[in-house]
């Protein structure tokens, strides 16, 4: 048992504050600004003005998924008194998807290679080759998604049974997570939502921002109920 649990829970919230913070900042302000959707003439010309900026991002991704695997072991120990299997699963599930992630983010550093003229990649140097290994990220990333989405939907089950921690965040958090899992199978099955596209917003995006939005304030303001915490863990055993 651990001695010193809202620690944990407030490490847990620091780390999706830097997740919050750099993917924001790696997806919205690099990434996007660089890839153009059907031009690659237009996303190689932005790479070469931008590399520098370029490879900020890609670090930011790195950094993200450094955090990931923090959030994962914090969040173990948080909630191993309400069901340690459960809890191990729902780690499991996230550093699958972290491991998942590395190899989507190999395709920026194949962007990389292919910027070095001198590079083993040189004879891949055209436009399109470019263009393709960075769509090819967010249509991976996509999918890697649904490992997050189980994990974010045992990981609200898990608050929901805690005394110690909100049932409301809970129940956001495992809302976000079937938001995740129904927008990877989309991709699957379906190639996106069709003419109805937008309304991944609504699958996704709002509910993942008021969802780990809300765990991640509270994790950090509040952390957990340390005496609620405690006689959790003592009824347990």
């Amino acid at each position: 048992m651990i001695s010193n649990p809202k620690a944990y829970a407030r490490f847990a919230g620091a780390n999706y504050f830097v997740i919050f913070a750099l993917a924001i900042f790696a997806n919205f302000f690099v990434m996007s600004n660089l890839l153009i959707a059907g031009d690659p003439a237009a996303t190689a010309a932005n790479l070469a003005e931008q590399e520098s900026l370029f490879r900020i991002g890609v670090a930011c991704f790195f950094i993200v998924m450094i955090a990931d695997v923090f959030i994962a072991w914090a969040l173990y120990y948080v909630l191993a008194p309400v069901s340690a299997p459960l809890s191990m699963l729902s780690a499991l599930f996230r550093l699958t998807y972290t491991i998942a992630q590395i190899g989507v983010l190999l395709n920026f550093a194949k962007v990389l290679q292919i910027n070095d003229p001198t590079g083993a990649y040189a004879a891949f140097a055209g436009d399109g080759w470019r263009h393709f290994f960075l769509a090819a990220h967010d249509s991976e990333f996509t999918l890697t998604l649904i490992f997050f989405g189980l994990h974010l939907l045992l990981l609200g089950y898990l608050i929901i049974r805690a005394t110690f921690l909100s049932a409301v965040i809970g129940g956001l958090v495992a809302i976000a997570g079937i938001g995740y899992i129904t927008d990877g199978f989309a991709a699957i099955l379906f190639d996106g939502y069709g003419p109805l596209g937008e309304i991944g917003v609504f699958v996704v995006i709002l509910p993942a921002l008021l969802g780990e939005g809300a765990l991640m304030v509270w994790l950090l303001i509040v952390g957990l109920n340390r005496e609620k915490w405690f006689s959790y863990a003592n009824s347990s055993h």
